[in-house]
């Protein structure tokens, strides 16, 4: 709204002000603007097997680090527990190169609620790797193709049933609204839990960015309207440092991009 505000100057002459105002919001019951905004989105959330039946995309992981692992605590039982799990060879390039680094992608085809991977492969690597090992990554690549569109929601959800219980409690909590942006025709509004920020999609009600962050680790995602109202993750970053006492200093990072047909 705009509010006119006839000020006296110093001359005695009337000068005409204009001044924005902010939209206002009136809720029921004492409701928070960030706290209806979570509403809509929880109570819009559905299972992407709901939203749509077929799916398929590329999908591109690129994981690197810069640690030294073949010093770490308990590393004869965490080598022997993947082993039997049959990440040996994994567990072996890890620690061969101190600076490593891989690309690998797939093709994903989501029918139905269920996920298959196929054609996956290696398509860069910083360090040679033997035969088995580069089989031994590509066979164990879950990740790529995992439902991770749900996950997402089940976050959201759980963090909110987490701050809502402190709430309750009458202790401190960083639930605050962050403001808005438009990109296209559309608005997105940014609320804040705590280490989560999340942007949402005005209408649909779902999530287009969401990011955390703890000390120096980091997470990134973005998500893509492929279809009408239907947001997929299209790329997503982390980077992770272990300082903990007694191990050995340095990051892990991945990211992953996704191309949808």
């Amino acid at each position: 709204m705009c509010l006119c505000l006839n000020l006296q100057a110093q001359e005695d002459e009337d000068v005409a002000v204009s001044m924005e105002l902010p939209e206002t919001v009136v809720l029921a019951n004492g409701m928070t603007f960030e706290e209806y905004l979570l509403k809509q989105v929880l109570a819009n959330a559905k299972p992407l097997k709901a939203r749509i039946r077929t799916l398929r995309y590329s999908v591109t992981c690129q994981l690197e680090k810069d640690i030294d692992l073949k010093k770490f605590p308990h590393r004869r039982t965490i080598t022997f527990a993947a082993r039997l799990a049959g990440y040996g060879p994994i567990i072996d390039a890890l620690r061969e190169h101190k600076h490593f680094g891989i690309t690998m992608t797939e093709e994903v085809t989501y029918n139905n609620g269920k996920t298959r991977a196929t054609n996956a492969r290696m398509v860069e690597m910083k360090q040679q790797l033997t035969k088995k090992q580069i089989e031994s990554f590509l066979k164990h690549d879950g990740m790529m193709s995992a439902n991770v569109y749900d996950k997402f929601y089940e976050k959201v959800r759980d963090k909110v049933k987490e701050l809502q219980k402190k709430r309750r409690k009458k202790q401190e909590t960083d639930l605050k609204y962050r403001g808005s942006y438009t990109q296209g025709k559309r608005t997105y509004y940014i609320v804040t839990l705590d280490n989560m920020k999340v942007h949402i999609a005005e209408g649909c009600w779902q999530i287009a960015r969401i990011s955390y962050s703890e000390g120096q680790n980091a997470m990134y995602y973005e998500f893509k309207e492929i279809k009408p109202n239907l947001y997929l993750l299209s790329s997503g970053r982390a980077k992770l440092f272990l300082d903990r006492e007694k191990w050995p200093k340095g990051y892990i990072s991945m990211k992953m991009g996704y191309s949808y047909h």
